[in-house]
Parts: C-alpha cells; sequence; structure tokens
C-alpha cells in the first residue's frame, strides 16, 4: 500500500493495539502530545506518499475495505447515523479511517489566508480539511471504539464550535 499513515494523540505514548493493526503501512508518522488537530495536517504535509491516511486515536478500522473503496477523493469511513447528520453539511469524519491525496493539504491555506491559524483551526481542522475537499467518498462501515472518555464530542463546547466553524467555513 503506498500510502503514509498519520496519527495523533494528546497521550503520552500512542495505543499500542491501534499501532499493532496498521502494521502493513511502511510508513507511520505519529505525534504523542499532540497539542492539537491540525498537527494532523502538518505531519501529512511530511509524509513520504502522495496519498496519506489517518485515523482517531480511539477506535480500530478495517483500514484495507477502506482502501479498496478508495478512488482520488476524500474516502472516509462512516456511520449511518454519522452520516445522516452530516448531510448537507459540507463536512465529514476523518476520525474512523481517512484516504486523502496530499495535495488536498493545500486547501488549508484558503482557511489561513482569510483568518490565520486561529485556536478555531487548532481544535476543527478536520472540519476545515473536508469542507474544503468536497465531494466525498463516505463508505459506511463498522469500527471498534476502544474508549469513550476523553473524546472530542464529549465536551461541553463541541457542537458550538463545530457550528462556528461552519460559518467560518461558509464565509469563503
Amino acid at each position: 500500500m503506498n500510502a503514509s499513515a498519520v496519527l495523533i494523540t494528546k497521550e503520552k505514548k500512542y495505543p499500542q493495539d491501534v499501532l499493532d493493526s496498521l502494521k502493513e503501512f511502511d510508513e507511520i508518522i505519529v505525534k504523542t502530545e499532540s497539542p492539537s488537530i491540525y498537527q494532523r495536517y502538518l505531519l501529512a504535509g511530511q509524509a513520504r506518499h502522495d496519498i496519506i491516511y489517518v485515523q482517531d486515536d480511539d477506535c480500530l478500522t478495517d483500514y484495507r475495505a477502506l482502501w479498496e473503496h478508495y478512488d482520488g477523493r476524500l474516502t472516509n469511513a462512516m456511520t449511518e447515523h454519522h452520516k445522516g447528520y452530516y448531510r448537507g453539511a459540507g463536512i465529514t469524519l476523518v476520525g474512523w479511517g481517512c484516504y486523502f491525496p496530499k495535495q488536498m493539504l493545500n486547501s488549508l491555506d484558503k482557511y489561513i489566508g482569510r483568518w490565520g491559524v486561529d485556536s478555531l483551526l487548532l481544535r476543527e481542522a478536520d472540519r476545515a480539511f473536508t469542507y474544503l475537499n468536497q465531494p466525498h467518498n463516505e463508505i459506511i462501515m463498522p469500527h471498534v471504539d476502544l474508549r469513550q472518555e476523553g473524546r472530542m464530542s464529549h465536551e461541553r463546547t463541541h457542537y458550538a464550535s463545530m457550528r462556528l466553524m461552519l460559518d467560518k467555513l461558509r464565509l469563503l
């Protein structure tokens, strides 16, 4: 597989079970104690391959099956529920596994050119990245959640932050 896996975690150590599940990648870039989601995209820019794979540190995904659907667009694993939730918003999830061409990283320059690397981008970079790289190839796939505590979606400000990012993205 000619893709680089780019993984971030806010923890001191990346979960070994997730790393073990990704052993077929010949390049795995890992950043522990990551200060922000935006780090995912900075690291992807350093990757050796032209295709990038990302996923969160709290799940296991069948990245081989997702690879079979990769068609040059941002190709990500989704649940039916989440696909319905995000329908029409222009954003999608990357945390359950996502492939994309490295050249898509340049799309973030549009946001940065207008607002810089602000605190919202540091938190909501996945939303900005997916919004700026439509259309998406969303594949309904199962995944295994490894933990619930510490998830961004459980934070009190999560949905307000997402709405604020969408408002800014619509102004671009």
